[in-house]
């Protein structure tokens, strides 16, 4: 299959879940508590299933990993990776800043990624050298080139309380013209359009970073964790019009010089 290919396969895949979770899409959903801490509802789980049998029953040999059931199949060739409701909490209390991300990695390279937000009426995806799009539409990151002038979001502040992030919200907020806590999917998203310039986050999974990662890149921005590696799979992600990157991984990097001196 060609990247295109993947990335309108995705597409059916999102129709599928977008009647999943707007069909249940409503204040006070039932939810239970991870061992990690963190949320799932029932529609978590029944929109990975649901996709997990749709890939498998098209294509039988290629691997799935979700957020909610894991691994299966294959991790070499074609793998498909998938969090069914990004910003379950916000899901669950009726907040329209949710998403289910799919993405298909080749051999460990993400190749194709969408990102479908139902209640905010939106869809943003990518393919290798395809560029991004948003509902149909090339889109591509700012030109901001000075710090000074730039937004910046950030994912869950609490993430950045401690060792060895706790310094990056100050630094950047003193540095910076206007910061914002869009979080999940959508802060991603929002640099891919060109709408920010600089998205962090401190705590994450491959599945919360794949599908985004991507249509950042096409859209001709840059996409790698706080230590500045290439990868969905860092635990953290720093997303940005690429112009700015480097001026904020130094800034990182600084931090945290800083304190390994003062210690």
């Amino acid at each position: 299959m060609s990247a295109a290919e993947f990335r309108d396969f995705a597409h059916l895949l999102a129709d599928i879940a977008d009647e999943l979770t707007m069909g249940a899409f409503g204040p006070r959903q039932p939810t239970a508590t991870k061992s990690d801490g963190t949320w799932v509802t029932q529609v978590d789980t029944a929109v990975e299933r649901r996709l997990r049998d749709e890939i498998a029953h098209h294509y039988p040999e290629h691997g799935f990993l979700g957020e909610e059931d894991g691994l299966t199949g294959q991790v070499d060739g074609p793998r498909w990776i998938v969090d069914p409701i990004d910003g379950t909490t916000n899901f669950a209390k009726g907040n329209p800043i949710f998403a289910t991300l799919i993405a298909v990695q080749v051999n460990g390279v993400e190749v194709a990624g969408v990102a479908s937000a139902p209640a905010l009426s939106s869809r943003w995806d990518a393919a290798l050298d395809q560029g991004a799009r948003q509902d149909g539409r090339r889109m591509s990151v700012s030109d901001t080139a000075d710090l000074s002038e730039a937004e910046v979001a950030f994912g869950g502040l609490s993430y950045f309380r401690s060792p060895p992030w706790e310094h990056v919200v100050d630094e950047l907020s003193a540095r910076t013209a206007r910061q914002r806590g869009y979080g999940d999917f959508w802060q991603h998203c929002l640099v891919a359009a060109g709408s920010t310039d600089v998205a962090l986050e401190a705590d994450v999974k491959l599945w919360d970073l794949a599908a985004v990662k991507i249509i950042v890149e096409e859209a001709g921005g840059r996409f790698t964790d706080l230590q500045g590696q290439v990868t969905a799979s860092g635990g953290s992600a720093l997303s940005s019009n690429g112009l700015l990157h480097d001026e904020v991984l130094a800034l990182i990097s600084a931090g945290k010089a800083g304190e390994h001196a003062g210690a």
